[in-house]
């Protein structure tokens, strides 16, 4: 397996006869346009028999309809979209399936649950290959404490538990979990993740929608890996991780 890091949720999975692009929003590069700088090319997409494009909402940090385009480079290209995504484009022409919370889509190769957020659209569960990967989307815990008020706080932290418990009851062996670590929210804008990583124990644990803080990343890392949950402390955009 390799991940390939796109930018901010967007990344490249690459198993050994399926494609996995989840979240690909920034389709412009300061150098080469090759996966190694982030961006998804003819090659990408041609890869691996089958190719699935993942969006878990419409958010233009996690949507780009470039992706459309990809059609033309590969016509097995299938789409994986939340509802919310659907106005305006055609599902037949496209061969979209679209998902709202607790549907699934599944084919010969993968099955994928959508889940719930806390913010729009939904998060994915995945199976393809033998492998459980989980992407969380925006679900997070948005407590915004350093400028909510208490009830504020407080309303968002039950949300989460809500969505996450619905995970939790389905009691996954999860191999990778992407899951947002926004500083945004000041010095706990990690206490979704580390919530989340601590209930659904995956064996890799991938921080995303960080805001390009890859320094603060690298010290997630080193307080939050133990001997269960590897983390991957990404260091750059094209980044790559390489598993067995």
């Amino acid at each position: 397996m390799q991940i390939h890091y796109l930018d901010n949720s967007g990344f490249c999975i690459f198993l050994e006869n399926t494609t996995l692009i989840i979240d690909y929003y920034n389709d412009k590069s300061d150098g080469d346009r090759t996966v190694d700088s982030g961006v998804i090319t003819e090659e990408e997409l041609k890869k691996n028999k089958k190719t699935y494009v993942l969006n878990t909402h419409k958010h233009a940090d996690h949507f780009n309809t470039c992706v459309l385009d990809w059609k033309q480079k590969n016509e097995e290209i299938k789409y994986i979209f939340d509802s919310g995504i659907m106005h305006g484009i055609s599902k037949r022409e496209y061969d979209i399936s679209f998902l709202s919370e607790g549907e699934e889509y599944k084919d010969d190769s993968i099955w994928v649950k959508a889940y719930g957020s806390t913010d729009i659209g939904i998060s994915f569960m995945i199976k393809a290959e033998g492998y459980t990967i989980y992407h969380a989307g925006d679900l997070n815990f948005w407590h915004w404490e350093d400028e909510a008020g208490e009830r504020f706080v407080k309303r968002a932290k039950t949300q989460f538990l809500n969505k996450l418990d619905a995970i939790i009851k389905e009691e996954y062996d999860i191999d990778i979990m992407f899951f947002p670590v926004d500083y945004r929210m000041g010095e706990r804008g990690d206490l979704g993740s580390v919530m989340a990583k601590e209930a659904l124990k995956p064996k890799v644990f991938i921080p995303m929608h960080f805001q390009k803080e890859f320094d603060r990343i690298e010290k997630y890392k080193k307080e939050n890996e133990d001997k269960d949950t590897a983390v991957w402390a990404i260091s750059a955009r094209g980044d790559v991780l390489h598993l067995a």
